[in-house]
């Protein structure tokens, strides 16, 4: 989220009713918006916000939490880093045999 501060007055592109006068701010996350306000010397930045992050839980791959699915590729001998997130361990899943992915389902589905 990016917070503009008002150097021009203009008319809001998307609500025409609404102007906005110099001093006032408008926060934003369209990037393409941004650049245009303040390139056309219109607004300036004041502030770029992080956009909030969600409570840290941990990450699945389908039913399966990363651990275990990390777990079961290293029972099957398939490498992987210990830091590997949810994309690495889809890419590692896409490249096994017939065999791996027989073998996998059948650690990660024991009861």
């Amino acid at each position: 989220m990016v917070t503009l501060k008002v150097l021009k007055k203009f008319q809001d592109k998307d609500n025409k009713e609404k102007i906005y006068q110099v001093g006032e701010t408008l926060s934003t996350s369209d990037l393409d918006r941004v650049n245009n306000l303040v390139s056309r010397g219109i607004c300036s930045i004041s502030a770029i916000k992080e956009a909030n992050k969600e409570e840290k839980k941990p990450e699945k791959i389908s039913l399966f939490e990363i651990g275990a699915v990390k777990g079961a590729l290293a029972e099957i001998g398939v490498s992987i880093n210990k830091n590997a997130g949810v994309q690495a361990i889809t890419n590692k899943l896409g490249e096994l045999t017939e065999e791996q992915n027989k073998a996998l389902s059948e650690i990660l589905c024991k009861e």
